[in-house]
This record gives structure tokens, sequence and C-alpha cells, in this order.
């Protein structure tokens, strides 16, 4: 493969020299030139004028004669150039790959080279296509491609002006499409400028740092035009991306413009936006890395971006953009906070539902419920439709009920104790910050009652005392002013769907009768749960970790993808699940979101093994609940339990009137969850077990690190 240094210093021979006179040419040369209102003025009219006036290029001739300048636009103009390469290499290399790990890998490739074709001055061209190694396939493609473009004194100012015409009308498309899901019409906007138009120039002045978050593009307001830097056009899915995620911003409220967190709030829902607009797989897996940009800092588990915005658009539905919109706008001129943001989107999500599942669903349903690892076939043959009715009906009902297929996993088998913390403070969001940044949080609960947060520890076994050093420095630290430790021994999960009325479409649980009977069945006190031994740590892998994980997103995928996904065999994952489901690491269960019993609460309650074993009975007939037994500050047990919407204060009430009242159990908490703000099950979600899992799979805990984040 040729080798070609790129002779920057012979004037002659500059890239520069190898485009045509025009507008991309003469906005190279202006970029570079000493700054003077003649610059700016010459500037503008690229922007705004589709012919220039005869003689306007003859004004800058002096400038085409400049070897510096003419150097400096040389190595923008390699940007270009290396743009176009990327472009082609993708092209032809996506369809080459149907390992979906490979895929992606050889995206993450294409776009760590592809950094060089932004305006940055911390990298160019020379720089990322020196530095491609031997054996890095997709690198030496792009070179190769890049050298041969050399050669050849590609011209790429026709290609520009065509892929110019193109994002013109991409753009409008978009920005109509936009309108329809936000509900907002750009006239209507707050962002409304009677001039809109797109052009691509290289701007007078702009270097794309790793701190910037609007990076390929400019908004001139007082011109009324978008500009896209041209490097950015010759890449289809880009181009595509920066014009959705611009239109996006023009058609968003202003209030976004004085959250304290901006640009990010607006930036990251912009981008979510253009990855829901992209229409083909591939061009959303290569969107979801390029939208960073040069920017590090949130390449770190990147998926939770997509995953915020799909949970809630689950939740809420088609109109959840429009319904944002609305409440944005009726702010006016208040200030607000990216909290804020996300209190409106809780509230749309947390709004009782109004669905009727018919007798035919309620029976689906109840399968899933007891076996959400189901194949198709099994559950055709058990309902008695076939395969291709239940495999549509799954996916229906999925979306309709917000059914989550995942798995709980014996955290006792990993090597982790799980530790459940009720936490009361005066310092919401720093306390709510702390906990975000120690990976072994697993889950973080808004609660109102006797407590304002809940919150789930996974510790390494051997550093079981951490859990109480931590809590005890957050009450010192004032971070808490009280807190309940506990310890999970045993856990329990359930979903049932007995006392739904398909007829009445809706849930009919008799909390009079539920707690006369929960009253005689503490009176005999039979079935009580024995104690049992902890399990031993389960020989786990990392890969191990990751099928965990995937299977955590969704416990239905086909082995054959997962393994498209992890880079290996179907049927080598499906031997590895099979042994982890036979030693009890994890069991398969089924999350349903949107059932009509969205009212979550938590009890917890101090009481014998006998009293606990009891009602974990009686709250297996509620629609649905997790907890287990515990013990550390109080012994007995801890359940979250989804109620019928509207029903959670009878629940507490037979709560009081058949547990608390007789002297049967004491109450630790009666507890309404809000906002569920964080849902990480397991501290080995990509990118962390690079970090906190050696390659024997055993955890990495640096106690006095995470303990310095009280601090």
């Amino acid at each position: 493969m040729p080798s070609q240094r790129i002779r920057l210093k012979q004037v002659d021979e500059l890239p520069i020299n190898w485009l045509g006179e025009g507008k991309l040419k003469l906005s190279l040369i202006l970029r570079h030139s000493p700054a003077t209102s003649e610059r700016s003025e010459a500037f503008s009219k690229l922007l705004l004028e589709e012919t220039l006036p005869r003689g306007f290029l003859a004004e800058f001739a002096e400038l085409e004669a400049n070897g510096s300048i003419l150097e400096k636009a040389s190595k923008d103009y390699l940007r270009c150039i290396l743009s176009k390469s990327v472009a082609n290499v993708y092209r032809n290399a996506t369809a080459r790959y149907r390992n979906e790990a490979a895929r992606k890998q050889s995206f993450t490739r294409l776009l760590e080279i592809f950094e060089g074709c932004h305006l940055a001055e911390s990298v160019d061209p020379e720089s990322k296509l020196r530095s491609i190694p031997e054996g890095d396939r997709v690198g030496l493609w792009i070179k190769s491609t890049f050298e041969r473009f050399l050669n050849e004194r590609i011209d790429l100012g026709p290609e520009h002006a065509a892929s110019l015409v193109t994002a013109r009308t991409e753009f409008r498309k978009y920005l109509k499409l936009l309108e329809e899901i936000t509900g907002c019409s750009w006239q209507e906007s707050d962002r409304f400028t009677k001039s809109l138009s797109v052009n691509s120039m290289f701007p007078s002045v702009v270097d794309e740092s790793e701190k910037i978050w609007v990076w390929g593009s400019q908004w001139y307001t007082d011109l009324g035009v978008l500009n896209v830097n041209p490097p950015m056009l010759f890449l289809d899915t880009v181009r595509r991306g920066i014009l959705i995620r611009e239109a996006a911003t023009l058609l968003s409220p202003r209030i976004f413009d004085r959250m304290p967190e901006a640009p990010r709030p607006l930036c990251e829902q912009s981008e979510y936006l253009a990855y829901k607009l992209m229409e083909r797989k591939n061009e959303k897996e290569l969107w979801s890395q390029a939208r960073h940009g040069l920017r590090r800092a949130t390449r770190v588990a990147s998926n939770d971006l997509i995953d915020f915005f799909q949970d809630y658009e689950m939740m809420v539905g088609e109109s959840l953009y429009k319904e944002l919109w609305l409440r944005l706008r009726e702010f006016g001129e208040a200030r607000t906070s990216f909290a804020d943001y996300r209190i409106i989107l809780h509230n749309l999500a947390s709004r009782p539902v109004r669905l009727k599942f018919n007798p035919a669903e309620i029976r689906l349903l109840n399968l899933l419920g007891k076996r959400p690892d189901i194949k198709a076939g099994e559950a055709a043959r058990a309902l008695r439709l076939s395969i291709p009715t239940v495999m549509a009906e799954i996916r229906d009902l999925s979306h309709k009920a917000g059914l989550r297929f995942t798995i709980i996993v014996d955290m006792r088998r990993l090597g982790l104790v799980e530790h459940l913390l009720l936490l009361k403070t005066n310092r919401f969001e720093e306390l709510q910050r702390t906990l975000l940044r120690f990976p072994f949080c697993r889950q973080v609960f808004r609660t109102y009652g006797s407590s304002d947060l809940f919150c789930v520890l996974d510790v390494p076994e051997a550093h079981t005392p951490f859990a109480r050093a931590f809590v005890d420095d957050m009450k010192t630290r004032q971070l808490i002013t009280d807190f309940k430790l506990l310890e999970l021994e045993r856990d329990f999960q359930a979903v049932n769907f007995g006392r739904y009325d398909s007829e009445d479409g809706r849930w009919n649980v008799h909390w009079d009768s539920w707690g006369i009977g929960l009253r005689e069945a503490l009176s005999k006190k039979t079935d009580v749960i024995a104690p049992s031994d902890p399990p031993q740590p389960y020989a786990l892998d990392k890969l191990d970790l990751r099928i965990l994980n995937a299977l955590q997103n969704d416990c239905r995928m086909p082995y054959a993808t997962m393994g498209r996904t992890l880079g290996v065999s179907g049927a080598y994952i499906g031997r590895k699940v099979e042994r982890m489901v036979r030693e009890h690491v994890f069991r398969y269960a089924l999350w349903p979101m949107k059932i009509q019993a969205e009212d979550w609460g938590i009890v917890s309650l101090s009481c014998d093994r006998a009293v606990a074993s009891v009602l974990a009975h009686y709250l297996s007939e509620l629609p649905a609940w997790r907890g287990g037994l515990v013990t550390g500050d109080f012994g007995g047990l801890f359940a979250m339990v989804w109620a019928p919407s509207g029903e959670m204060r009878q629940f507490f009430k037979a709560i009081d009137d058949r547990l608390l009242r007789n002297g049967n159990a004491k109450a630790q908490s009666l507890d309404a969850v809000g906002e569920w703000i964080l849902g990480r099950w397991l501290p080995v979600q990509d990118p962390y077990p690079r970090d906190l899992v050696d390659e024997k799979g055993e955890w990495i805990f640096d106690e006095a690190k995470y303990r310095s984040l009280v601090n």
C-alpha cells in the first residue's frame, strides 16, 4: 500500500489549488486571512448569496498568492478529503459486517479517524492517518482511499455543492417532521426568524475543542443562516444528524438556554431526536457514537441517553414531545434546571393510564408473568395459537403494557452483598450527585413519607463494612440527617393478573377481604420461610457479566442475536446461560410498567420471620411487588409494591389495620415512590467492566476513592 507524505511546503502542490474557483475555496482562504471588516463582510456575502457579484473574487487575489494562508487553508481542505474517504469506506464496509460486534467496532474506528475532520487545533487528518498501526483494516482502508484522492488531486467543490443542495432538502424535511412530533411550528417557535436558510462554508473563527457541545455547525441568528462545516457534508449520517439536531434546537423553547446546565440538556435532547429520526439501524448505531463529536465525558455509558428518552416514550406514548414542549413553554421566563425538566417528564410518565386488556391479553400476560423467557412455540401451544400470531401479540402487548423482560440476579452468587438504604436529607441534590458517582449504587428512587430517598448498593462481600462506613460519612458531612441500612437476606418478586377484570377493564383488589385474609393467615402463621445459608460465589468471567447485562435489558433476546453483539456464537451463549440458570445465578422476571397499577409504595416492617412470610404470600396476590427478608438496622420485610392506580392509600390502610395496630409488626417506613432517578442493575454495565472487574472476574473496589466521594 503506498505511503505518501503530504507535501504542504511546496506551494504548487498545495491541495487548496486543486479546488476550482468558487465559494468553498474562498471561504477556506478567508478563514485564515487577517481579521478585518472586509473579511467579515465577505463571509456574510458567502453565507447569504447563491452567486457572487462579478469581480468579487478578484478583490481577494492577493490572498491567493499568500503561501502561509494557502498552506493553512490546504490543511483544512484535507479535512474534506478525509471525510470523503471515511464516507467511501463506511458505504462499502457496512454491508461486509454481518457480525454486530464487528460492525460496531468498525464504526468506532471510523469515527476515531473521522475526528480529524473536526475544525480543531488539537486534531488534523495527517496525525490521524500517521498513527494507524499495521493490522488496522479499517484504518488502512481509509488511509489508502485518502491517498488515492490525493494522487487524483481531487476537486470536491462540485460534490460539496451537490451535497449542500441535498442538505437543504433534508433540513426542510426534518423540520416538518419535528414540527409534527413537537406540535410546534417554526413560526410559533421561540427562536423564529423571518429568514431561515442552510449553507456550508468554512467559518472564520471556530475551534471545536473536547469541551464544545455544538460541533459541526453554527447558527448565525442575525443572518438567519445555519452553516454546516464543509467536512460534515460528505458523511451522510453525520450530515443528517447535524441537520436534525439543529432543526430540533430551533424548535425548542428558549427556557433551555436559562438552565444552569446549559447547553447540555438542549443538546442531548436534540441529539436523541436525531437518533429517533434516523431511518436505518446502521445510521442509528453510527450517530449514537458520532453525536459526541470530540467530547469525551459523554461517551461513558453513552447509551444512557437513548435509554432515558425511550423509557419515557414507552410510558407516555407518541404525545411525549408535544406535552413536554407545552409544559416547558408554560414556565415562561421562570428560571429552571435539569431537575425541573426531569420532574416534568416523570409527571407525564406517572399519570394514570387508561388501558383495557381483553381476556386473550390477560391470558398472555399471566403466562409471561410466570414464564418471561417462554419460547414462542411453547407459548403458541399453551394458548392454542399459531407461532406468528403469538410473536405479534407479544410484540404488541409489550408496547401496550410497557413490558420489560428482564432478570433478577442473586447478587450473592456474584460475590456482592445487596444493601438497601432509606435516607433522610435536607441536601437532596448534593446527595443525589454523590450516589450517582458511586458506580456500585444500582438504584435510586425519590420517596415521599418517612424517607426522601431509597437506594440499593451492591458491595463486594469482602468489603461489606464499607456500606456502614459510607453512610456514616454522609451523616458526618450532614448530607443525610437519618438513615436505615439493611441487608437483603432473601429476595422475592411476583407479577399477578389474577385480580384484573377484563370486562370492566380495571383491577378488582378488594382491600377489605384482602386485609381480613391477611389477618386470618397471621393468626395461623403457617409456611414460615426457613433461613438459608448464603450461597457460594459463582465463578464468573467478563463474558458472563456481559451476558447478564444483555439479559437484564431483554431476557427474550435470541442467543444468536446476543452472540453477534458480544462477538461469540449463539450456541456458546446458550451453554453459559443454561449453566447460570442451573446454578441459580439469576431467574427470569417480567416488569409491566403500564397496567393501571402505576402507584408504587414502599413498606418496611420490623417483624418476625413468620409475619414476614405471611405478608410475602399476600403481597404476591397484588399486581406486582419486589422485596424480601432483611436484616440490619431492623429485621423483617422490605417491599416495593405496585398498587392499582389511585389505591395506594387503601393498601397502606390495610397494612396499618391488619398488621400495625394489633402489634404484629412495627412500621419503619410507609412511603410513596416518586421519581426513579437511577436504574443501572449492576456496576458491570458497559463501560464499567474495564474499571471495576479484573480479567478473572474479580471485583475491583477502591474504598478510599469511594469514601472520598462524600467529601
